[in-house]
């Protein structure tokens, strides 16, 4: 997955005047897989990107009052793109895992607000001239995420569970479930589409433990992306 955050000023809604915007978008391109022709919209690809948006809202990974400038005047709009390079299975899981890297990785700019009510972004150019407004937010600040959700994608065939599947297990398997907990171990999310109903409630149970067992190895990785990526 190749995940990217781009952000643009808004001004935000009467209802919400001290909140900013998330707007999510998943694609699919034809490099991703043989069945992906160019020019058609993957069928998976608006239904991820619905699903992503209502996990991390839902979970509290992110305050929106994080992304407000000035009161019922100026927000971030925050658009995050997720690309897909290898559609080989449980695509929600790993386009969940470069979401909270991305934003994970998001720095606030520095801005102010000019004489004509405008927001004016800092840029390295400008930082040794005198600044005639004083700054809405005084230096660059990362974006603090509160509870990050994980999931995992697992298919199931009687009383067999398989978690993590390929794109080929997935489509000669009737069952499939994505179980989200956030790094308490607390359920988000489950989400079933479609397929037979399941008969016992002890598989469900057996689904959430293994995605308690992938949380903890999703976090490492998570925390070791970060520390990659960390930039002056």
């Amino acid at each position: 997955m190749l995940a990217a955050i781009k952000m643009e000023v808004m001004t935000p809604a009467k209802e919400t005047p001290d909140e900013g915007c998330i707007a999510i978008d998943f694609h699919m391109p034809a490099i991703c897989s043989p069945i992906v022709r160019p020019g058609r919209p993957a069928e998976a690809a608006p239904v991820i990107s619905k699903q992503l948006s209502d996990t991390i809202i839902s979970s509290g990974m992110i305050d929106l009052k994080e992304l407000s400038l000035v009161s019922g005047k100026a927000a971030w709009m925050t658009y995050l793109d997720i690309y897909c390079l290898d559609a080989d299975g449980a695509l929600f899981d790993a386009a969940l895992l470069a979401a909270a890297a991305a934003f994970s990785h998001l720095q606030i700019p520095v801005v102010s607000l000019n004489d004509d009510g405008r927001i004016v972004v800092f840029s390295k150019e400008k930082e040794g001239e005198k600044v005639k407004n004083k700054p809405v937010n005084e230096e660059k600040r990362k974006l603090k995420l509160r509870s990050i959700p994980f999931g995992l994608t697992c298919i199931i065939h009687k009383s067999y569970i398989l978690a993590d599947p390929t794109a080929e297990e997935e489509s000669i398997m009737e069952t499939l479930i994505t179980i989200v907990l956030d790094s308490s171990y607390q359920l988000v999310s489950l989400y079933k589409p479609g397929g037979p109903a399941l008969a016992y409630e002890s598989i469900i149970q057996d689904c959430i433990a293994l995605s308690r067992q992938r949380v903890r190895e999703l976090q490492t990785i998570l925390n070791e992306a970060i520390c990659d990526m960390e930039v002056d």
